[in-house]
């Protein structure tokens, strides 16, 4: 389900190392990283002053209302209502932005 969830951050983000940022910036290694700080992207200031870093619990807040959890941002996305949802598509993003081996 999170895999066919994420058609709705591929619209606007790169997933995979080195692949080069869109409307959004790419969304490899982005949990742990600090929000606003991913090289070659030119954030909106609200974004670049940001205070927090990309957690599980932050995308998921995030996820829920962009423009609420983070007045100013340049997202223009609606978000995603149901928290199920979310779970399966941050679930997802853990394993596809990751730099760990996910082979046998």
């Amino acid at each position: 389900r999170g895999a066919r969830l994420a058609a709705l951050c591929r619209a606007c983000h790169t997933l995979g190392a080195g692949e080069p940022a869109m409307l959004g910036p790419n969304l490899h290694g982005v949990f742990g990283r600090r929000a606003g700080t991913r090289e070659n992207f030119d954030y909106s200031a609200a974004l670049r002053n940001a205070e927090f870093t990309w957690t599980p619990r932050a995308l998921d807040a995030w996820l829920a209302e962009p423009a609420r959890f983070l007045p100013g941002n340049r997202m223009s996305f609606m978000g995603v209502n149901e928290p199920d949802d979310r779970a399966n598509l941050i679930a997802y993003l853990l394993e596809a932005t990751s730099d760990e081996d996910a082979g046998p």
